[in-house]
C-alpha cells in the first residue's frame, strides 16, 4: 500500500507530461457547461453520469469503446472560446498537480469531422497556450495528432495544414483505433511533417487486439523514424526491439489507467512497464486522457501502489518526461534541485 509520504512525494515534485489529448480530457463538468451553453446533446446530465457511462462502455468495447466516448464529449466544442476554456481547464489542473510542461496531443481530425474550420480550433488553444505561461506558469507544448483511421491523403492535407501553424506547433503523432490501421499506412504525411522540422512521435503497440503489434511498432521507428513511442505494451514481445529501444534511448510514454481500463493490459499488476523500465527502455508515466483515466498524480501513485515501482524508478521516469520530451529539458536543474532538496 502506498505511503502518506509516498503521496506527498509525488505531489511535491516537478512534473512534466508527454502524453495527454486535449480532445479525451475535457473536465466533465466544463463538457456540462459547454453542452448547455451550445445546445449539445449528451448520454447524460451529470459528470458522475458521464464518468461511469465512460467506464461502461470502455470496458465493453476496449479503445474502440473510448474512442466513440471521446468523439461525443468533444462534440460540445463549437467556438473559439470553447477550446481556449478546455485547455486553460487543462492547464489549472496541471499547476494544482505541480506539472510545470505538458505535452498536449490536439487531435483537430476530430473537429473537422463535425466541420469546425481548423482556424477556429487553433486560435483557441494558442490563446490558452500564451495564458497558461503567462498566468499560471505551466508551459504547454503541441503535438498534433493524425487519425490514423482516416484515408492517408487526408492525413496528408492535415499536416500541410499545420505550416502556417508551426510556431505553435511542435510535434506529430497518431492516435485513434490502431487495430486495421497500421503505421504504414501514413508514411506519406510523416516524410512531410519530418521535412517540416516537427518532432515525431506515434500510438503503436497499443492496442491488444492487434496480432503481432510489435510489428506496428517497428513500422513507427523504421517507415516514419519517430523518436518516441506512445504506449508500447507490446514491446516486451519482442527482445530484439525491446535491445533497439533501450541502446537508441526511446522513450516510450505509459498510461497505466487508461492500457487497464480500456483492457489492453490486463491489470495493473501485469502491465509490461516494469519490465521496460528494467530492461532499460527509458519509459515515463501519463494519464493519457484525464478525468476518464485518472490525473498524472493519481498515475503515479498506481505505479507505486499497484505496479510495485520504487521510488527510485518513480524519480527515474519522472526525470525521463523532462530529458526526452521535445522542450522540456530546460526545466532538468530545477527537477535535480527538487531531488537534491528532499535527499534522494
Amino acid at each position: 500500500m502506498i505511503q502518506p509520504f509516498q503521496k506527498k512525494m509525488i505531489a511535491s515534485m516537478p512534473k512534466a507530461e508527454n502524453h495527454i489529448h486535449i480532445e479525451g480530457s475535457i473536465p466533465l463538468y466544463l463538457a456540462l457547461e459547454l453542452a448547455e451553453k451550445n445546445h449539445v446533446k449528451l448520454p447524460c446530465d451529470t459528470a458522475q453520469g458521464l464518468r461511469q457511462w465512460i467506464k461502461d462502455t470502455k470496458g465493453t468495447y476496449g479503445l474502440n469503446g473510448f474512442m466513440y466516448c471521446n468523439r461525443k464529449i468533444n462534440s460540445v466544442c463549437i467556438h473559439e472560446e470553447d477550446y481556449e476554456a478546455v485547455v486553460m481547464e487543462l492547464a489549472k489542473q496541471a499547476k494544482v498537480q505541480n506539472i510545470i510542461y505538458q505535452e498536449l496531443f490536439l487531435d483537430y481530425p476530430l473537429n473537422e469531422e463535425r466541420g469546425i474550420p481548423i482556424e477556429v480550433v487553433m486560435d483557441g488553444y494558442i490563446t490558452a497556450k500564451k495564458r497558461a505561461i503567462d498566468e499560471l506558469g505551466v508551459e504547454l507544448v503541441y503535438i498534433a495528432g493524425l487519425d490514423r483511421t482516416l484515408p492517408s491523403e487526408q492525413c496528408v492535407n492535415f499536416v500541410k495544414k499545420l505550416e502556417k501553424y508551426l510556431d505553435y506547433v511542435d510535434g506529430l503523432g497518431m492516435d485513434c483505433e490502431e487495430k486495421g490501421h497500421p503505421c504504414r499506412k501514413h508514411v506519406e504525411s510523416y516524410r512531410l511533417a519530418e521535412d517540416m522540422g516537427l518532432f515525431l512521435t506515434a500510438h503503436a503497440g497499443e492496442d491488444a487486439g492487434v496480432q503481432d503489434g510489435y510489428r506496428n511498432i517497428w513500422d513507427a521507428l523504421e517507415l516514419l523514424h519517430v523518436k518516441r513511442i506512445d504506449h508500447g505494451c507490446q514491446t516486451v514481445k519482442d527482445p530484439n526491439l525491446v535491445r533497439y529501444l533501450a541502446e537508441h534511448k526511446i522513450l516510450c510514454t505509459i498510461c497505466p489507467t487508461a492500457n487497464v481500463g480500456s483492457r489492453n493490459v490486463e491489470s495493473f499488476e501485469t502491465h509490461p512497464a516494469m519490465e521496460m523500465l528494467r530492461r532499460g527502455i527509458p519509459c515515463s508515466i501519463n494519464s493519457d486522457n484525464p478525468p476518464c483515466s485518472d490525473n498524472l498524480n493519481e498515475n503515479y501513485e498506481k505505479a507505486v501502489d499497484l505496479m510495485g515501482f520504487t521510488e527510485q524508478e518513480l524519480i527515474d521516469m519522472a526525470r525521463n518526461a523532462f530529458k526526452f520530451s521535445i522542450k522540456g529539458d530546460k526545466y532538468l536543474p530545477l527537477f535535480d534541485r527538487w531531488k537534491s532538496e528532499q535527499g534522494l
